[in-house]
């Protein structure tokens, strides 16, 4: 059985995608306000992983976004990162939601948006994120497979799996340098 993480995703397509990447199990929260209780009150390695939303869950001041350089993905960035102070506690928010940024990446990596019924807009595809068991949905994790070359998907990958497998013992730099893609999958590898 794998291990539990202290990971703590949002939404339910946001726990199938996490729990994808880092092939262990993550404990879904209903609301961006829940995970940033939990991050905010955890006094252990924590990751939180939100949707960008209109009212934002209130941080604690200890938070500071890694502000990424225009030339990463420009405006069509989904994807921020915000570590805290302590070294030990981590937030990503994500713009509009995981379902915006998932639709985006399978037109990108013209994935195969048959089992979703060819939808044509990020409304359509959540008829069918909010229809079935979104968190555990083995035709997600297909499409998960199918869009795991995007960039943005593959430094978010790369970032989330050094911050796992480092959790008290993480150099910030390194993960900085995960999340804006001067390390890449090869130098992942040899970390671990």
């Amino acid at each position: 059985m794998a291990k539990q993480l202290n990971v703590f995703p949002e939404c339910y397509v946001d726990t199938n995608l996490v729990g994808f990447i880092l092939g262990g199990y993550v404990k879904h929260k209903s609301s961006c306000n829940e995970v940033v209780k939990a991050v905010n009150k955890s006094d252990d390695f924590a990751i939180g992983i939100i949707d960008a939303d209109k009212r934002p869950a209130t941080m604690d001041p200890g938070f500071h976004e890694y502000v990424l350089s225009q030339k990463v993905d420009g405006i069509r960035r989904h994807i921020r990162f915000f570590i805290h102070d302590d070294e030990k506690r981590f937030l990503f928010t994500v713009y509009k939601a995981m379902d915006t940024f998932i639709f985006n990446a399978a037109h990108s990596q013209n994935a195969n948006m048959n089992p979703f019924g060819n939808p044509s807009s990020v409304k359509d595809f959540l008829k069918y994120t909010k229809k079935v068991q979104a968190e555990t949905d083995p035709t997600l994790r297909h499409l998960f497979d199918e869009i795991k070359d995007y960039p943005e998907l593959m430094r978010f990958r790369n970032t989330l799996k050094y911050l796992v497998k480092k959790q008290y013992n993480i150099d910030v730099e390194i993960a900085k340098a995960f999340f804006d893609g001067t390390l890449d999958n090869d130098d992942l590898a040899k970390i671990f």
